[in-house]
């Protein structure tokens, strides 16, 4: 079957670019000999991780306890660290079963309260578990300032059954970037504070067996830093519009993840110069970064770009190149993990032809919807 016989719109994924991407990205961590875990939130599919594992990824980092579930229960992993503190008993009562069935869980610890919840609720379950300081180097969201990382290491000493392993960092402010330029001048500044970070550590004793950092525009720069043992990137499987003309992270060609949508109208108003598909901001975000023009571009027409998106259908300038009503066309998307996050399946496909629906199976809403197994049902 050909991807153009599909109905519309559904996002379509190709293989034989997610396979070159990870494979580039695995050789490249290893020639450097980092550690390369990747963030699993751009994916959400145990069969995309898998991929992923197969190259050398021997653990991945999840943004939250049911992502961590699906990987070990897969069968992908034993190793899953969890991005974000976690602060709830459905949360910790997870964590607790996934150390129960023999996984390596890692957990980031950015504030006192949330080590002294988790140290208490584990105790009284018998486990002990690792910890990595979350590191703020200039994103400004979660994290402890580097200076203070060696006090802090201290302070939570006093809880015996939290075991301290490294620190880590997402160096956000990568992606208000507008240039290549200025993509590498927060990876070299990150990587100083981090080294900042490792001294405040050695200065009260402590040496961190974990050293990372995760972002994909910053990875071609953070690979070559020694101060850095792992690396986390999530993008990197699919890249889109943004990582290949804003921050030169890849090439077009190098973008797995489309929108396969079709033209419904050339609106006789517009005189041939704008035409409306049936995608809307379910499937292309609002996002434009570093003086972009447009939320996301034609794989046929590269000339066409989306203007305008509302939430069942978009917009696109066919002024410079034109499109026909019924062609159905494919959209690159300027950020690529809002568009997988919004659907529950994606179509894989190789040079265009149908290979099968790979489903993401690790979306937090699937598996705590599981867990309300005991909540009626309202029809």
């Amino acid at each position: 079957m050909n991807i153009y016989e599909l109905p519309t719109p559904v996002v379509l994924v190709d293989l034989d670019r997610v396979e070159r991407n990870v494979r580039v990205v695995a050789n490249l961590a290893r020639s450097y000999g980092k550690c390369l875990w990747p963030m699993f939130k751009t994916t959400k599919s145990s069969f995309i991780a898998r991929l992923q594992r197969d190259v050398g990824s021997d653990g991945f980092l999840c943004s939250g306890v049911a992502e961590a579930e699906v990987l070990v229960s897969k069968g992908v992993t034993r190793t899953v660290m969890i991005a974000y503190p976690i602060a709830d008993e459905w949360g910790l009562s997870r964590v607790a079963r996934l150390i129960e069935n023999g996984a390596r869980v890692i957990v980031r610890i950015d504030n006192l309260r949330v080590a002294e919840f988790l140290s208490n609720g584990l105790r009284s379950r018998g486990f002990r578990i690792e910890y990595c300081v979350k590191v703020d180097v200039g994103y400004g969201r979660l994290g402890v300032k580097p200076e203070d990382v060696g006090l802090f290491v201290s302070k939570l000493s006093r809880f015996n059954n939290l075991e301290f392993v490294g620190i880590v960092t997402h160096q956000g402010q990568a992606y208000k970037a507008r240039n290549p330029q200025e993509v590498e001048a927060v990876a070299k500044r990150s990587a100083e504070l981090m080294e900042l970070a490792v001294k405040s550590l050695r200065r009260y004793g402590f040496e961190p067996e974990i050293v990372g950092a995760g972002s994909t525009p910053t990875l071609r720069f953070d690979v070559r830093e020694g101060i850095y043992t792992h690396l986390f990137p999530g993008n990197y499987v699919y890249y889109d519009r943004t990582q290949a003309l804003v921050y030169g992270s890849a090439s077009i060609d190098d973008c797995a993840l489309t929108i396969l949508a079709t033209v419904t109208s050339i609106p006789q108003h517009s005189s041939g110069r704008i035409a409306i598909i049936n995608a809307g901001s379910r499937y292309i975000e609002r996002d434009v970064r570093g003086g972009l023009r447009g939320y996301g571009q034609l794989v046929e027409h590269p000339k066409v770009v989306v203007t305008r998106v509302s939430q069942e259908i978009a917009v696109l300038d066919i002024s410079e190149e034109g499109v026909e009503v019924g062609e159905k066309v494919r959209i690159i998307p300027n950020h690529s993990c809002y568009t997988n996050n919004a659907v529950n399946f994606i179509v894989g496909h190789r040079g265009g032809k149908v290979v099968g629906i790979i489903p993401l199976d690790a979306k937090e809403d699937r598996v705590i919807e599981e867990e309300l197994i005991g909540i009626p049902r309202i029809t």
